[in-house]
């Protein structure tokens, strides 16, 4: 998005980063022409996140999961965590 001379000059005076600018356009609510992301609308957000957050630290404990799905079917869900193996390679002979 392009950013005009007088809305980047704003910004710099307010102290407000292009990263945030785009962090309220994809996070704040829809008003016209306007995207506000209020302290209401920044709490969702941090719920949401944390939450997110919380989904992803759960995948990196089980060493990530890998989901298989053909069309709209849910085909089989594993953990990718290696399974023990015996040392021998699993041929029962030392």
């Amino acid at each position: 998005m392009h950013i005009s001379q007088h809305a980047g000059q704003r910004m710099n005076q307010r102290g407000i980063s292009r990263r945030l600018v785009d962090f309220a356009l994809r996070h704040g609510r829809i008003e016209g022409d306007k995207h506000i992301l209020d302290r209401n609308e920044s709490r969702r957000v941090i719920d949401e996140l944390q939450e997110e957050l919380r989904l992803a630290k759960r995948a990196l404990d089980k060493g990530g999961i890998t989901v298989v799905e053909g069309g709209d079917t849910l085909i089989t869900a594993y953990n990718l965590t290696p399974c023990a193996r015996p040392s021998n390679g699993g041929h029962g002979h030392v």
